[in-house]
């Protein structure tokens, strides 16, 4: 799946730590003492507290230092927010053992209720909506998707007779709760709008072309579906991350792939549909070899103009069942791409398993390859092995004249991405003008 989170940010953690100064994010411990006497001074502690903890997974692939860097970078960021809003009294740090807990203490009077019932909880929802788009810039590139995280508010109002450390303990405690609470409810929304646009089918589709990188042919396009506008599932990651976890992916997949081959008239004889699909296609009724026959042919299509896409992410997870997939429809005339390549260390693996007609370089690798000797390294070697299978490469996600030229240099054939062209609600064209990209 093409330029779907391919923002700029930090290369790695050293970059990181250069980038926010080198400060990791003070334990709570350190700041236990100081928190305690702001209570009892200002009478009353507001708290912010962002649930971080899937970015435990950056931990378990990269090791502490990547995580910690990350955790810092995202601290500055709320810091810099919030601040923006209610001034420079406060106090952030991780949490005590939950090092992954971001806490953002805020002294105030016990009087100002302003900022405790309006000001704090309107902080806290438009951290919400920032992390939705931001956050991908903090996490790239060791996730290539920004998860959701959970952000709850809480405050405690000072009881002269308790310890200021038990008041502080018991408004981490329900806070978190809190937040964990809200990101339920929010998933229990999302599932009930993604249920409407399931029985409604409102997904709608973009065709991002693909282009020959020596004649800037557009050799076909890759179908991209999309949510309705302002319901928080516009993009491809937010409807499947959503459909998995209400277990709605087959109808998703069902519907995203009868919406995009009904939306796909334009498409010249010589051109390519590149089609994402998840394994269980292999069992829905309206994606059965005669059907799909009917439709290409009402198209003036083929099956050899149809490309199946297959993420190596879960690809690599069963190769049994998506060597079945690959067998079947293979046999049934369709070629087949393997998404992601480069992604993760199971790369080679998944394209020897699968050998499929195309290898598509997955974003990480092309942002900014210009300035990586090792990137443009791992695209020698994925490009011979594609030579020697019969495979052809497609770089995603180009977005710069300098990345497109050092894609061009090593030999790449095809690429994607908004510098060569944006998603367009139908194919158009036979020829791209990357010079009018607009590189995000």
């Amino acid at each position: 799946m093409a330029s779907e989170a391919g923002e700029g940010g930090p290369k790695s953690g050293e970059d990181a730590l250069a980038l926010y100064g080198g400060r990791p994010l003070p334990a709570l411990g350190e700041r236990f003492a100081e928190l305690g006497g702001e209570l009892v001074k200002q009478t009353a502690l507001g708290l912010l507290l962002i649930d971080a903890s899937p970015l435990l997974e950056i931990e378990r692939l990269y090791g502490a230092r990547a995580f910690r860097s990350t955790l810092g970078s995202l601290g500055e960021r709320v810091r810099a927010r919030v601040v923006r809003e209610v001034g420079e009294e406060m106090i952030v740090t991780s949490g005590a053992l939950e090092e992954e807990h971001l806490l953002v203490f805020m002294p105030r009077p016990r009087g100002d209720a302003e900022f405790f019932l309006h000001d704090l909880p309107r902080l806290a929802a438009e951290l919400r909506a920032w992390a939705a788009h931001g956050l991908k810039r903090v996490v790239y590139p060791y996730m290539h998707h920004a998860p959701e995280l959970a952000v709850g508010t809480g405050f405690v109002l000072h009881r002269p007779f308790q310890r200021p450390e038990a008041q502080l303990r018991r408004l981490i405690e329900s806070t978190l709760r809190q937040a964990r609470f809200e990101q339920e409810r929010r998933g229990r929304d999302r599932a009930a709008m993604l249920d409407k646009i399931l029985l409604e089918e409102t997904v709608t589709t973009v065709f991002e072309p693909i282009v020959r990188l020596a004649t800037n042919e557009v050799i076909g396009y890759e179908a991209l579906s999309r949510g309705p506008a302002g319901t928080g599932l516009e993009t491809p990651f937010a409807l499947f991350a959503t459909a998995e976890l209400a277990d709605r992916e087959y109808e998703l997949d069902s519907l995203c792939r009868r919406r995009a081959l009904a939306n796909a008239r334009g498409i010249d004889a010589e051109q390519l549909l590149f089609l994402n699909i998840l394994p269980t296609c292999i069992q829905d009724p309206d994606f059965q070899s005669a059907r799909v026959r009917e439709t290409l042919a009402a198209l003036g299509l083929g099956p050899r103009n149809l490309v199946l896409e297959i993420s190596e992410r879960q690809a690599i997870s069963n190769f049994p069942i998506f060597r079945e997939a690959i067998d079947h429809f293979s046999g049934l005339g369709f070629r087949i791409a393997l998404d992601d390549t480069g992604a993760g260390f199971s790369s080679l693996e998944a394209a020897l398993e699968l050998q499929p007609d195309f290898l598509k370089i997955d974003m990480s690798l092309v942002r900014s390859i210009e300035e990586s000797p090792e990137k443009q390294e791992v695209l020698r070697g994925l490009q011979s092995l594609s030579a020697k299978m019969g495979s052809r490469v497609i770089a995603e996600g180009i977005e710069t004249a300098q990345e497109l030229a050092a894609i061009v240099a090593l030999g790449i054939e095809c690429g994607q991405g908004f510098y060569l062209g944006r998603g367009s609600a139908a194919p158009s064209g036979g020829t791209a003008t990357p010079e009018s990209g607009t590189p995000r």
